[in-house]
Protein backbone atom coordinates (compact mmCIF):
# COMPACT_ATOMS: atom_id res chain seq x y z
CA UNK A 1 0.00 0.00 0.00
CA UNK A 2 2.85 2.52 0.97
CA UNK A 3 4.22 2.06 -2.52
CA UNK A 4 1.14 2.55 -3.90
CA UNK A 5 0.88 5.85 -2.44
CA UNK A 6 4.50 6.69 -2.84
CA UNK A 7 3.88 6.55 -6.67
CA UNK A 8 0.62 8.19 -6.86
CA UNK A 9 2.67 11.02 -5.03
CA UNK A 10 5.45 10.93 -7.51
CA UNK A 11 3.42 10.57 -10.53
CA UNK A 12 1.51 14.17 -9.18
CA UNK A 13 4.72 15.93 -8.29
CA UNK A 14 5.56 15.33 -11.86
CA UNK A 15 2.39 16.45 -13.03
CA UNK A 16 2.53 19.85 -10.93
CA UNK A 17 6.35 19.91 -12.32
CA UNK A 18 5.51 19.36 -15.92
CA UNK A 19 2.47 22.16 -15.27
CA UNK A 20 4.49 24.60 -13.56
CA UNK A 21 7.17 24.61 -16.57
CA UNK A 22 4.64 24.81 -19.40
CA UNK A 23 3.24 28.48 -17.69
CA UNK A 24 4.21 31.56 -18.49
CA UNK A 25 6.13 33.90 -15.42
CA UNK A 26 3.94 36.05 -13.99
CA UNK A 27 4.41 39.56 -13.05
CA UNK A 28 5.47 40.71 -16.90
CA UNK A 29 3.57 43.13 -18.91
CA UNK A 30 2.71 42.62 -22.57
CA UNK A 31 5.20 42.74 -25.88
CA UNK A 32 3.88 43.07 -29.34
CA UNK A 33 3.33 40.29 -31.14
CA UNK A 34 6.43 38.63 -32.46
CA UNK A 35 5.12 38.01 -35.96
CA UNK A 36 7.02 35.60 -38.88
CA UNK A 37 6.28 36.72 -42.07
CA UNK A 38 7.18 34.36 -45.41
CA UNK A 39 6.77 36.70 -48.35
CA UNK A 40 6.94 36.26 -52.17
CA UNK A 41 10.33 36.66 -53.55
CA UNK A 42 9.51 37.41 -57.16
CA UNK A 43 9.50 40.54 -59.03
CA UNK A 44 9.55 41.49 -62.71
CA UNK A 45 12.54 42.65 -64.46
CA UNK A 46 12.14 45.48 -67.01
CA UNK A 47 12.67 45.33 -70.65
CA UNK A 48 16.32 46.77 -70.20
CA UNK A 49 17.01 43.61 -67.86
CA UNK A 50 17.53 45.64 -64.91
CA UNK A 51 16.20 43.08 -61.42
CA UNK A 52 14.76 44.61 -58.48
CA UNK A 53 16.02 46.28 -55.52
CA UNK A 54 16.65 43.31 -53.46
CA UNK A 55 19.41 42.31 -56.38
CA UNK A 56 22.73 41.54 -55.67
CA UNK A 57 25.50 43.58 -55.03
CA UNK A 58 22.41 46.79 -54.99
CA UNK A 59 23.58 48.41 -52.01
CA UNK A 60 27.31 49.27 -51.39
CA UNK A 61 29.29 48.84 -48.20
CA UNK A 62 29.67 51.37 -45.39
CA UNK A 63 31.93 54.20 -46.64
CA UNK A 64 31.55 53.26 -49.98
CA UNK A 65 31.48 56.30 -52.53
CA UNK A 66 27.89 55.11 -53.10
CA UNK A 67 24.37 55.16 -50.63
CA UNK A 68 24.63 52.53 -48.42
CA UNK A 69 20.88 51.85 -48.58
CA UNK A 70 19.00 48.49 -50.50
CA UNK A 71 15.90 49.03 -52.15
CA UNK A 72 13.24 46.84 -50.40
CA UNK A 73 10.24 46.13 -52.11
CA UNK A 74 10.22 49.34 -54.16
CA UNK A 75 9.45 48.23 -58.14
CA UNK A 76 12.01 49.38 -60.40
CA UNK A 77 8.89 50.27 -63.04
CA UNK A 78 7.43 52.76 -64.60
CA UNK A 79 4.55 55.18 -63.50
CA UNK A 80 1.91 53.32 -61.61
CA UNK A 81 3.51 50.33 -60.70
CA UNK A 82 4.53 49.52 -57.46
CA UNK A 83 4.79 46.32 -55.65
CA UNK A 84 3.44 45.58 -52.03
CA UNK A 85 5.84 42.85 -51.94
CA UNK A 86 8.59 43.21 -49.54
CA UNK A 87 12.14 41.73 -49.44
CA UNK A 88 12.41 38.34 -49.16
CA UNK A 89 13.29 37.20 -45.72
CA UNK A 90 16.38 35.59 -44.55
CA UNK A 91 14.28 32.60 -43.82
CA UNK A 92 16.30 31.78 -40.41
CA UNK A 93 13.48 33.06 -38.29
CA UNK A 94 10.26 30.38 -37.29
CA UNK A 95 9.12 29.69 -40.54
CA UNK A 96 5.33 29.24 -38.66
CA UNK A 97 2.65 29.87 -41.03
CA UNK A 98 1.53 33.79 -40.94
CA UNK A 99 -1.60 34.80 -42.62
CA UNK A 100 -2.34 38.63 -42.92
CA UNK A 101 -5.95 39.65 -42.79
CA UNK A 102 -7.05 42.53 -45.12
CA UNK A 103 -5.46 44.92 -43.40
CA UNK A 104 -1.88 43.64 -43.57
CA UNK A 105 -1.75 42.30 -39.94
CA UNK A 106 -0.48 38.89 -38.87
CA UNK A 107 -0.82 36.33 -36.19
CA UNK A 108 1.87 34.31 -35.54
CA UNK A 109 1.42 30.49 -34.46
CA UNK A 110 5.28 30.16 -32.93
CA UNK A 111 8.33 32.48 -33.01
CA UNK A 112 11.90 30.63 -32.98
CA UNK A 113 13.56 29.73 -29.56
CA UNK A 114 15.05 32.97 -28.47
CA UNK A 115 11.60 33.81 -28.27
CA UNK A 116 10.06 33.03 -24.86
CA UNK A 117 6.18 32.66 -23.95
CA UNK A 118 3.37 32.78 -26.30
CA UNK A 119 2.83 35.80 -28.95
CA UNK A 120 -0.05 37.76 -27.55
CA UNK A 121 -2.14 40.93 -28.11
CA UNK A 122 -0.59 44.22 -29.06
CA UNK A 123 -0.97 46.11 -25.58
CA UNK A 124 -3.42 49.21 -24.98
CA UNK A 125 -0.36 51.68 -25.29
CA UNK A 126 -0.07 54.64 -23.48
CA UNK A 127 2.62 56.43 -24.47
CA UNK A 128 5.82 57.15 -22.23
CA UNK A 129 3.86 54.47 -19.23
CA UNK A 130 3.65 51.71 -21.70
CA UNK A 131 3.09 47.96 -20.27
CA UNK A 132 5.39 46.39 -21.82
CA UNK A 133 7.45 43.11 -20.60
CA UNK A 134 10.45 44.53 -18.49
CA UNK A 135 13.34 44.10 -21.26
CA UNK A 136 10.92 45.26 -23.81
CA UNK A 137 10.62 48.92 -22.09
CA UNK A 138 14.38 48.73 -21.19
CA UNK A 139 14.74 48.43 -24.93
CA UNK A 140 12.58 51.63 -25.72
CA UNK A 141 14.37 53.74 -22.93
CA UNK A 142 17.85 52.94 -24.43
CA UNK A 143 16.33 54.13 -28.32
CA UNK A 144 16.27 58.10 -26.56
CA UNK A 145 19.29 59.74 -27.32
CA UNK A 146 18.01 62.91 -26.68
CA UNK A 147 14.36 64.36 -26.26
CA UNK A 148 15.70 67.57 -27.29
CA UNK A 149 14.36 70.98 -26.83
CA UNK A 150 10.82 69.70 -25.99
CA UNK A 151 8.61 73.41 -27.27
CA UNK A 152 8.39 72.36 -30.39
CA UNK A 153 7.64 68.93 -29.73
CA UNK A 154 5.04 69.71 -26.79
CA UNK A 155 3.05 72.48 -29.46
CA UNK A 156 2.30 69.59 -32.02
CA UNK A 157 0.74 67.66 -29.15
CA UNK A 158 -1.51 70.53 -28.11
CA UNK A 159 -2.32 71.06 -31.81
CA UNK A 160 -3.47 67.56 -32.50
CA UNK A 161 -5.27 67.22 -29.22
CA UNK A 162 -7.31 70.40 -30.20
CA UNK A 163 -7.86 69.09 -33.10
CA UNK A 164 -6.29 71.45 -35.04
CA UNK A 165 -4.94 70.83 -38.49
CA UNK A 166 -1.16 68.92 -38.44
CA UNK A 167 1.29 67.97 -41.01
CA UNK A 168 3.54 65.09 -40.06
CA UNK A 169 6.18 63.92 -42.95
CA UNK A 170 8.53 61.17 -42.89
CA UNK A 171 11.78 61.68 -45.30
CA UNK A 172 14.06 58.74 -45.94
CA UNK A 173 15.47 55.70 -47.68
CA UNK A 174 14.12 51.80 -47.62
CA UNK A 175 13.45 51.72 -43.79
CA UNK A 176 11.31 54.65 -44.22
CA UNK A 177 9.61 53.60 -47.36
CA UNK A 178 8.48 50.46 -45.56
CA UNK A 179 11.29 47.60 -46.99
CA UNK A 180 11.56 44.45 -45.18
CA UNK A 181 7.88 44.15 -43.93
CA UNK A 182 5.43 42.04 -45.08
CA UNK A 183 3.87 45.35 -46.99
CA UNK A 184 5.08 48.87 -46.92
CA UNK A 185 1.95 50.04 -44.73
CA UNK A 186 3.35 47.62 -41.85
CA UNK A 187 6.85 49.61 -42.15
CA UNK A 188 7.84 51.82 -38.86
CA UNK A 189 6.49 55.62 -40.58
CA UNK A 190 3.06 54.26 -41.50
CA UNK A 191 2.73 52.66 -37.78
CA UNK A 192 4.10 55.66 -35.90
CA UNK A 193 1.44 57.67 -37.49
CA UNK A 194 -1.50 55.55 -37.12
CA UNK A 195 -0.31 55.68 -33.02
CA UNK A 196 0.18 58.99 -33.28
CA UNK A 197 -3.07 59.56 -34.64
CA UNK A 198 -5.08 57.31 -32.49
CA UNK A 199 -2.97 58.50 -28.71
CA UNK A 200 -3.40 61.98 -29.84
CA UNK A 201 -6.01 63.27 -32.44
CA UNK A 202 -9.72 63.37 -31.34
CA UNK A 203 -11.48 59.96 -32.63
CA UNK A 204 -12.67 60.62 -35.86
CA UNK A 205 -11.29 64.48 -36.16
CA UNK A 206 -9.31 63.59 -39.07
CA UNK A 207 -6.96 66.51 -38.38
CA UNK A 208 -3.60 64.91 -39.42
CA UNK A 209 -2.29 64.51 -42.72
CA UNK A 210 0.74 62.21 -43.23
CA UNK A 211 3.10 61.53 -46.23
CA UNK A 212 5.69 59.11 -46.64
CA UNK A 213 8.53 60.70 -48.31
CA UNK A 214 10.77 57.73 -48.44
CA UNK A 215 12.59 56.44 -51.08
CA UNK A 216 14.49 53.27 -51.23
CA UNK A 217 18.19 53.51 -52.15
CA UNK A 218 18.28 56.98 -51.87
CA UNK A 219 20.58 59.45 -49.59
CA UNK A 220 19.84 62.78 -47.93
CA UNK A 221 21.30 64.98 -51.06
CA UNK A 222 18.57 63.30 -52.93
CA UNK A 223 16.18 64.10 -50.25
CA UNK A 224 16.67 67.69 -49.88
CA UNK A 225 16.16 67.85 -53.57
CA UNK A 226 12.89 65.75 -53.51
CA UNK A 227 12.19 68.05 -50.51
CA UNK A 228 9.76 70.62 -52.08
CA UNK A 229 8.22 68.08 -54.38
CA UNK A 230 7.94 65.40 -51.69
CA UNK A 231 7.11 67.05 -48.59
CA UNK A 232 5.99 70.08 -48.34
CA UNK A 233 4.16 69.80 -51.99
CA UNK A 234 2.19 66.07 -50.96
CA UNK A 235 1.48 67.65 -47.56
CA UNK A 236 0.00 70.84 -48.47
CA UNK A 237 2.20 73.13 -47.22
CA UNK A 238 5.27 72.81 -44.27
CA UNK A 239 5.44 70.06 -42.07
CA UNK A 240 4.50 70.63 -38.27
CA UNK A 241 6.37 66.92 -37.18
CA UNK A 242 9.03 65.96 -39.97
CA UNK A 243 11.36 62.84 -39.13
CA UNK A 244 14.22 62.35 -40.93
CA UNK A 245 15.89 58.76 -41.07
CA UNK A 246 19.39 58.63 -43.46
CA UNK A 247 21.93 57.27 -41.04
CA UNK A 248 21.92 53.93 -42.86
CA UNK A 249 21.88 55.69 -46.53
CA UNK A 250 24.83 58.49 -46.41
CA UNK A 251 27.97 56.83 -46.39
CA UNK A 252 29.63 58.51 -49.55
CA UNK A 253 26.81 61.07 -49.41
CA UNK A 254 27.89 63.50 -52.20
CA UNK A 255 27.35 66.57 -50.07
CA UNK A 256 29.35 65.04 -46.54
CA UNK A 257 26.19 66.14 -44.63
CA UNK A 258 25.53 69.04 -45.65
CA UNK A 259 22.51 68.10 -47.53
CA UNK A 260 21.34 66.15 -43.95
CA UNK A 261 22.09 69.71 -41.72
CA UNK A 262 20.60 71.61 -44.94
CA UNK A 263 17.01 69.58 -44.69
CA UNK A 264 16.70 70.68 -40.86
CA UNK A 265 17.46 74.26 -41.22
CA UNK A 266 14.74 73.93 -44.18
CA UNK A 267 12.05 72.47 -41.65
CA UNK A 268 13.06 74.79 -38.95
CA UNK A 269 12.64 77.94 -41.15
CA UNK A 270 10.06 76.89 -42.92
CA UNK A 271 8.13 76.43 -40.14
CA UNK A 272 9.04 77.92 -36.60
CA UNK A 273 7.66 75.62 -34.88
CA UNK A 274 8.34 72.46 -36.74
CA UNK A 275 9.21 69.56 -34.65
CA UNK A 276 12.02 67.61 -36.03
CA UNK A 277 13.02 63.92 -34.85
CA UNK A 278 16.03 62.32 -36.35
CA UNK A 279 15.91 58.66 -36.32
CA UNK A 280 18.92 56.55 -36.87
CA UNK A 281 18.20 52.82 -38.07
CA UNK A 282 20.75 50.20 -38.27
CA UNK A 283 22.17 47.49 -40.68
CA UNK A 284 22.42 44.05 -39.58
CA UNK A 285 25.97 44.80 -38.62
CA UNK A 286 24.84 46.74 -36.26
CA UNK A 287 26.50 49.66 -38.44
CA UNK A 288 25.09 53.41 -38.73
CA UNK A 289 25.87 56.82 -39.03
CA UNK A 290 24.81 58.47 -35.99
CA UNK A 291 28.09 59.53 -35.07
CA UNK A 292 28.17 61.85 -37.62
CA UNK A 293 24.63 63.40 -37.23
CA UNK A 294 23.99 63.40 -33.51
CA UNK A 295 26.04 66.27 -32.80
CA UNK A 296 23.83 68.09 -35.36
CA UNK A 297 20.90 67.15 -33.70
CA UNK A 298 22.83 68.58 -31.02
CA UNK A 299 23.34 72.36 -32.16
CA UNK A 300 19.78 72.26 -33.00
CA UNK A 301 18.52 70.82 -29.61
CA UNK A 302 16.34 68.34 -31.73
CA UNK A 303 14.85 64.73 -29.94
CA UNK A 304 16.54 61.80 -31.39
CA UNK A 305 16.19 58.01 -31.47
CA UNK A 306 18.77 55.45 -31.90
CA UNK A 307 17.29 51.85 -32.63
CA UNK A 308 21.04 50.87 -32.99
CA UNK A 309 21.36 51.76 -29.06
CA UNK A 310 18.11 50.09 -28.32
CA UNK A 311 19.05 46.84 -29.59
CA UNK A 312 22.19 46.69 -27.13
CA UNK A 313 21.12 44.70 -24.79
CA UNK A 314 17.99 42.79 -25.48
CA UNK A 315 20.73 41.23 -28.17
CA UNK A 316 23.33 40.67 -25.89
CA UNK A 317 20.55 38.82 -23.08
CA UNK A 318 19.30 36.69 -26.28
CA UNK A 319 15.33 38.30 -26.00
CA UNK A 320 16.13 39.96 -29.51
CA UNK A 321 18.35 38.75 -32.63
CA UNK A 322 18.38 39.06 -36.37
CA UNK A 323 16.23 36.24 -37.10
CA UNK A 324 13.30 38.42 -35.04
CA UNK A 325 14.04 41.88 -36.38
CA UNK A 326 15.77 41.96 -39.36
CA UNK A 327 14.56 40.56 -42.93
CA UNK A 328 17.74 40.51 -44.45
CA UNK A 329 20.94 42.65 -44.31
CA UNK A 330 19.62 45.89 -44.24
CA UNK A 331 16.04 46.30 -43.57
CA UNK A 332 13.64 45.47 -40.18
CA UNK A 333 10.55 42.68 -40.57
CA UNK A 334 7.46 43.88 -39.61
CA UNK A 335 7.96 42.97 -35.73
CA UNK A 336 11.42 45.56 -36.34
CA UNK A 337 9.32 47.67 -37.86
CA UNK A 338 7.28 47.60 -34.94
CA UNK A 339 9.59 48.20 -32.61
CA UNK A 340 11.06 51.23 -34.05
CA UNK A 341 7.36 52.64 -33.96
CA UNK A 342 7.36 52.20 -30.41
CA UNK A 343 10.54 53.37 -29.39
CA UNK A 344 9.28 57.03 -31.26
CA UNK A 345 6.06 56.91 -29.84
CA UNK A 346 7.65 56.85 -26.05
CA UNK A 347 9.67 59.65 -27.07
CA UNK A 348 6.60 61.60 -27.63
CA UNK A 349 5.07 60.28 -24.49
CA UNK A 350 8.15 61.44 -22.55
CA UNK A 351 8.18 64.42 -23.92
CA UNK A 352 4.28 65.19 -23.60
CA UNK A 353 5.16 64.50 -19.49
CA UNK A 354 8.12 66.58 -19.34
CA UNK A 355 7.42 70.40 -18.00
CA UNK A 356 7.53 72.85 -21.33
CA UNK A 357 10.21 74.82 -22.43
CA UNK A 358 10.87 77.83 -24.77
CA UNK A 359 12.03 76.70 -28.10
CA UNK A 360 15.10 77.85 -28.74
CA UNK A 361 16.19 80.21 -31.90
CA UNK A 362 16.98 78.21 -34.93
CA UNK A 363 21.20 78.28 -35.38
CA UNK A 364 22.42 79.95 -38.52
CA UNK A 365 23.36 76.56 -39.43
CA UNK A 366 24.50 73.18 -38.01
CA UNK A 367 27.72 71.34 -37.69
CA UNK A 368 28.15 71.81 -41.13
CA UNK A 369 27.07 74.20 -43.62
CA UNK A 370 23.23 74.73 -44.83
CA UNK A 371 24.04 75.48 -48.54
CA UNK A 372 21.46 73.06 -49.82
CA UNK A 373 18.80 74.52 -47.98
CA UNK A 374 16.84 76.10 -50.57
CA UNK A 375 17.55 73.54 -53.92
CA UNK A 376 15.90 73.33 -56.81
CA UNK A 377 15.13 70.34 -58.66
CA UNK A 378 14.87 69.96 -62.45
CA UNK A 379 13.47 67.08 -64.70
CA UNK A 380 11.94 67.32 -68.26
CA UNK A 381 8.65 68.77 -67.20
CA UNK A 382 9.64 72.56 -68.59
CA UNK A 383 7.73 74.22 -65.79
CA UNK A 384 10.58 73.15 -63.51
CA UNK A 385 12.62 75.67 -65.11
CA UNK A 386 13.43 79.04 -63.27
CA UNK A 387 13.53 82.43 -65.17
CA UNK A 388 17.21 82.62 -66.17
CA UNK A 389 17.95 78.51 -66.54
CA UNK A 390 17.89 77.40 -70.32
CA UNK A 391 18.49 73.59 -70.93
CA UNK A 392 18.87 72.00 -74.32
CA UNK A 393 18.65 68.33 -74.02
CA UNK A 394 20.79 67.33 -77.57
CA UNK A 395 20.58 63.47 -77.75
CA UNK A 396 18.73 63.17 -74.40
CA UNK A 397 15.24 63.06 -75.95
CA UNK A 398 14.04 59.90 -74.27
CA UNK A 399 11.87 59.40 -71.92
CA UNK A 400 13.15 56.16 -69.62
CA UNK A 401 9.93 54.28 -68.51
CA UNK A 402 11.95 51.80 -66.28
CA UNK A 403 12.52 53.88 -63.24
CA UNK A 404 11.90 53.18 -59.86
CA UNK A 405 8.61 53.89 -57.91
CA UNK A 406 7.93 56.07 -54.97
CA UNK A 407 5.18 53.60 -53.00
CA UNK A 408 3.65 56.29 -51.35
CA UNK A 409 2.63 57.96 -54.45
CA UNK A 410 2.08 54.75 -56.54
CA UNK A 411 3.89 56.73 -59.16
CA UNK A 412 7.38 56.95 -60.77
CA UNK A 413 9.74 59.21 -58.75
CA UNK A 414 11.22 60.51 -61.26
CA UNK A 415 8.73 59.93 -64.37
CA UNK A 416 9.81 62.90 -66.28
CA UNK A 417 13.47 62.05 -67.75
CA UNK A 418 16.10 62.60 -69.78
CA UNK A 419 17.35 59.56 -71.87
CA UNK A 420 19.77 59.45 -74.24
CA UNK A 421 19.17 58.64 -77.77
CA UNK A 422 21.80 55.68 -78.56
CA UNK A 423 20.55 56.02 -82.27
CA UNK A 424 20.46 60.01 -81.96
CA UNK A 425 23.85 61.17 -81.96
CA UNK A 426 25.84 62.41 -78.93
CA UNK A 427 24.80 65.74 -78.74
CA UNK A 428 25.70 66.94 -75.16
CA UNK A 429 22.54 67.79 -72.93
CA UNK A 430 23.09 71.32 -71.59
CA UNK A 431 22.22 73.63 -68.61
CA UNK A 432 23.30 77.18 -68.19
CA UNK A 433 22.12 78.77 -65.07
CA UNK A 434 23.36 80.82 -62.38
CA UNK A 435 24.50 78.66 -58.80
CA UNK A 436 26.74 77.43 -56.52
CA UNK A 437 26.14 74.05 -55.93
CA UNK A 438 24.22 71.55 -58.54
CA UNK A 439 23.89 67.72 -57.71
CA UNK A 440 22.95 65.32 -60.93
CA UNK A 441 20.75 62.32 -60.08
CA UNK A 442 21.24 59.57 -62.27
CA UNK A 443 19.89 56.17 -63.05
CA UNK A 444 22.09 52.84 -62.69
CA UNK A 445 20.82 49.58 -64.54
CA UNK A 446 22.66 46.07 -64.48
CA UNK A 447 21.73 46.10 -68.21
CA UNK A 448 24.86 46.33 -70.26
CA UNK A 449 22.46 48.64 -73.00
CA UNK A 450 23.46 51.36 -70.53
CA UNK A 451 27.19 53.04 -70.44
CA UNK A 452 29.64 55.79 -69.45
CA UNK A 453 28.32 59.63 -69.29
CA UNK A 454 31.03 62.45 -69.30
CA UNK A 455 29.85 65.71 -67.31
CA UNK A 456 31.74 68.76 -68.10
CA UNK A 457 31.26 72.79 -66.64
CA UNK A 458 32.20 75.30 -67.98
CA UNK A 459 34.16 73.45 -70.47
CA UNK A 460 36.42 71.18 -67.87
CA UNK A 461 35.59 67.23 -67.30
CA UNK A 462 34.37 67.51 -63.82
CA UNK A 463 32.72 63.70 -63.63
CA UNK A 464 32.56 60.12 -65.22
CA UNK A 465 28.88 58.47 -64.50
CA UNK A 466 28.35 54.94 -65.23
CA UNK A 467 24.66 54.35 -65.87
CA UNK A 468 25.38 50.48 -65.96
CA UNK A 469 26.61 48.61 -62.65
CA UNK A 470 26.54 44.34 -62.56
CA UNK A 471 24.26 45.31 -59.12
CA UNK A 472 21.95 48.12 -60.73
CA UNK A 473 18.36 47.79 -60.19
CA UNK A 474 17.03 51.43 -61.78
CA UNK A 475 18.36 53.06 -58.38
CA UNK A 476 19.00 56.70 -57.97
CA UNK A 477 22.76 58.13 -57.68
CA UNK A 478 24.10 61.19 -57.05
CA UNK A 479 26.74 62.95 -57.66
CA UNK A 480 28.10 66.49 -57.05
CA UNK A 481 28.76 68.80 -60.18
CA UNK A 482 29.34 72.08 -59.25
CA UNK A 483 30.23 72.71 -55.32
CA UNK A 484 31.34 76.38 -54.53
CA UNK A 485 31.06 79.29 -52.12
CA UNK A 486 29.18 81.62 -54.59
CA UNK A 487 27.12 81.75 -57.11
CA UNK A 488 28.40 81.95 -60.70
CA UNK A 489 27.31 81.52 -64.20
CA UNK A 490 27.64 78.26 -65.46
CA UNK A 491 27.28 76.16 -68.48
CA UNK A 492 26.71 72.17 -67.57
CA UNK A 493 27.33 69.82 -70.32
CA UNK A 494 26.42 66.12 -70.61
CA UNK A 495 27.60 63.51 -73.00
CA UNK A 496 28.17 60.12 -73.43
CA UNK A 497 31.90 59.15 -73.39
CA UNK A 498 34.16 57.86 -76.05
CA UNK A 499 33.23 54.49 -77.16
CA UNK A 500 29.57 54.17 -75.32
CA UNK A 501 28.30 56.69 -77.89
CA UNK A 502 25.71 53.85 -78.57
CA UNK A 503 24.54 53.37 -75.02
CA UNK A 504 21.94 54.13 -73.13
CA UNK A 505 22.11 57.06 -69.92
CA UNK A 506 19.29 58.63 -67.93
CA UNK A 507 19.72 62.21 -66.76
CA UNK A 508 16.73 61.44 -64.06
CA UNK A 509 16.91 65.12 -62.46
CA UNK A 510 19.15 67.74 -61.08
CA UNK A 511 19.30 69.85 -57.99
CA UNK A 512 20.97 73.26 -58.02
CA UNK A 513 21.21 75.76 -54.97
CA UNK A 514 21.58 79.58 -55.72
Amino acid sequence: MNKKIRLIALLLALTLIITGCSSSPEGKGNTPDITTEKVDDTNSAEEDGSVSAAGEGSSAAPGSEASSDVAGDASASGEGSSSESSSPTDGSASEAAASADGAGTETADAADDSASGTATELPEIIPGEENYEEWYSDMVEASIVSTGNNARLKKVIEKARAGSEIRVAAIGGSVTEGAGAVVNKEGYAYKFASAFEKNYCPEGAGNMTFVNAGLSGTPSSLGIMRYDRDVVGLLGGAPDLLIIEFSVNDSGEATHGQAYSSMIHRALTDNPDCAVILLFAVFKSKWNMQTNYIPEGEIYELPMVSIKDAIVVPYFNGDLNNDLFFSDEYHPKTYGHQIMSDCLMHLIGLVDREAPETAPEVPEHGIRKVFYEHTTMITADPESLEEGVTLDPGSFTLTDKSVQSMFFTGKAAFAQNFMHDKEGGNDPFTLKLTCKKLLLNFKTSNSKSFGLAEVLVDGAPVAACNGWASGGWNNCNVVSVIDAEESAEHTVEIRMAEGFEDKSFTILSLGYAK
